[in-house]
């Protein structure tokens, strides 16, 4: 496999290939460098838990959650 870099100052590039290449499929991609570097924004963690939990177990949940704060407090 052959990869490289260009900046290219047209808009006809010109490739050339091995000789084993000749014959055979060869896939080219064009991409922007800056575009495939860019990191992927953060998933969020109520994103990743999302529809994790029934209805009735994420408002048991909260419940419970709001029981334990309370406890906190009266401390």
């Amino acid at each position: 496999m052959t990869s490289t870099v260009i900046i290219p100052r047209k808009t006809r590039v010109s490739v050339s290939v091995p000789p084993s290449y000749i014959g055979k499929h060869v896939e080219v991609t064009f991409a922007l460098k800056d575009e495939k570097d860019k990191p992927k924004p953060a998933m969020r963690l109520s994103d990743m838990f999302r529809g994790t939990l029934s209805k009735e177990g994420a408002e048991s949940f909260i419940k419970h959650t709001q029981t334990m704060r309370n406890e906190w407090d009266d401390i």
